[in-house]
């Protein structure tokens, strides 16, 4: 990653209201991934929420018009 977009990323971080908190999550889930416990720990993640977007998506489902 280049040095501009690392200022960039880091300048919004500090202006949008969460990105400071966002940019954080993003480190820590970086160092999960280095190790082997922590990628499968966010690979269980992973699968996690594409399973609450698959019921999330089936409940929201549009219904064809009567």
């Amino acid at each position: 990653m280049g040095v501009t977009r690392k200022l960039a990323l880091f300048i919004a971080a500090i202006v949008l209201p969460g990105g400071f908190l966002a940019l954080l999550g993003l480190m820590v889930v970086k160092a999960l991934a280095q190790t082997p416990r922590g990628r499968k720990v966010v690979q269980l993640a992973r699968s996690r929420v594409s399973r609450l977007q698959d019921v999330r998506a089936s409940m929201f489902r549009e219904q064809p018009a009567a």
